[in-house]
Order: structure tokens, then C-alpha cells, then sequence
């Protein structure tokens, strides 16, 4: 059964809710019908990196764990109730059709509406890009008295920006009822102080580059944010853009 999903209006979206891009749902996916229906944490696929089956059920926990701790209205079941009544090799072959071709496949729609009846909705999630970007700062050193010491401060960067696409599946009818991309990020700094006796040359490098190994030996990078820290605030921000009781 095919059904079409409309657009929705940024109108409808509340101003404390984490945005959602390009979001669309069925008229259906109502409150009392996911409620009612109950929503299944169906897991989460990475476009670029080949996770293990042990990490994908661990974030699938966590994808489950925040939108629980978001939406305590909702009862939200685990993905081990999936993989139960489902077998771990269809489950499997589910996450490989949302990880290449971001989409269930028409028997994969059947064989969930044969095998969970007392369930309506199953959510999947799939990471679309996955980008770290590094960058410096520098900065005079003032005294109290707001005058330039001659020393430098030092400001290294690392930034992580995630783009999360998610898909709620109506399997009592076999459609997509909800799907859009939610944006998130995380940064991390570290500073470093450096004293004027350590020369022109070493400040002079610092802005044009030069010497690099050289700089990212003495002045490293944070480490990345985790992968755990901005998935988590995705799951919640796709658990804030649930339908709401009336």
C-alpha cells in the first residue's frame, strides 16, 4: 500500500522543538494513534563507516533510552523486541536496507506487519554525514590593566557535525508515516599559553602555517566530540517532534 506524505509547514513547528529539515508526515501519525500503536526503536545505520552488529544494537539502546527519557507519555519498546520477534537475520537484512537504500522494502514492510500485530510504528535512523573539522585561534595575553603582555593564547579546535536522517514506519499500513533530517554538533578546545620568550619565529608560524607537523605535535587538536554525545541530543530532538496530546 503506498500512501504520500505531505509537507509540513515550519508554522507547526514549536520554537523550543529541535528542528527537523525537510520534514514530512502522514496525516495519521497522530498522538493517540502512536500511543495507542506504540513506537519500536528499530536502530541506527552509518552511510560511511561499517559498524559491528554489537555497536549497532548498543546505539540502537541509547537511540531508545533518550527518546524514552524525552517522552515518558510514550512507551517506547527496545530493539531486542524486534530482533525477538523477527530473528536476528531479517533484523539484520533491515538494517542493510536502511543503511544502502535508506528505505524498507516491500517485503520487509510485510514480513513486520506479519510478525509484530500488536505494534504500529518501527523508528530507524541513519547518520547521512559524518564531518570533523580542525581549526586555530590566536590571542593577545592582556594584563588587568587590558594592555597586551606580549604573550599568546593559543585556541585549537575540533568540531563534529552529524546530520541524522530518521524514519518512522507504519507497518499496520506499510508506509513511511514520518521522516526528516535533524542537524547536530559538538565542539571541543583546548588552550595553550605562549610565553614572548619563546620568540617571533614560533608566533609567526602560528599564522602562517608553516612548520605544521611541527605545530600539531606541540599544539594538538581536542579530540573529537563522541559519537554518543551528538546522537544523543539528535534522539532527543527527534523525540521533542513526536505528535504532542491535544
Amino acid at each position: 500500500m503506498i500512501k504520500l506524505l505531505v509537507l509540513v509547514s515550519a508554522l507547526f513547528m514549536t520554537s523550543c522543538a529541535t528542528k527537523v529539515h525537510g520534514l514530512r508526515k502522514t496525516a495519521d501519525f497522530t498522538y493517540s494513534n502512536v500511543v495507542n500503536g506504540r513506537l519500536t526503536i528499530g536502530g541506527i545505520t552509518h552511510t560511511t563507516e561499517k559498524w559491528d552488529y554489537k555497536k549497532k544494537i548498543n546505539l540502537a539502546n541509547q537511540f531508545r533510552t533518550d527518546v524514552q527519557e524525552q517522552r515518558k507519555d510514550i512507551i517506547i519498546d527496545s530493539t531486542s523486541y524486534l530482533v525477538k520477534r523477527m530473528g536476528r537475520g531479517l533484523y539484520r537484512e533491515m538494517l542493510r536496507e536502511i543503511e544502502e537504500d535508506s528505505t524498507l522494502s516491500e517485503q520487509s514492510l510485510t514480513l513486520l506487519n506479519q510478525n509484530l500485530t500488536d505494534r504500529r510504528y518501527i523508528a530507524f535512523a541513519r547518520i547521512e554525514n559524518d564531518i570533523t573539522r580542525n581549526s586555530r585561534e590566536t590571542e593577545d595575553v592582556t594584563d588587568t590593566e587590558g594592555k597586551a603582555t606580549g604573550d599568546k593564547k593559543l585556541t585549537t579546535t575540533t568540531n563534529r557535525d552529524m546530520d541524522i536522517n530518521f524514519f518512522v514506519y507504519d507497518i499496520r499500513n506499510k508506509y513511511l508515516a514520518w521522516n526528516g533530517l535533524i542537524k547536530k554538533s559538538g565542539t571541543n578546545s583546548l588552550d595553550y599559553h605562549i610565553e614572548k620568550k619563546n620568540g617571533l619565529v614560533q608566533f609567526f608560524d602560528l599564522i602562517t602555517g608553516s612548520k605544521q607537523g611541527s605545530l600539531d605535535k606541540k599544539y594538538p587538536y581536542p579530540k573529537k566530540p563522541s559519537e554518543r554525545y551528538i546522537l544523543s541530543r539528535a534522539f532527543s530532538g527527534f523525540a521533542q517532534n513526536l505528535p504532542e496530546k491535544d
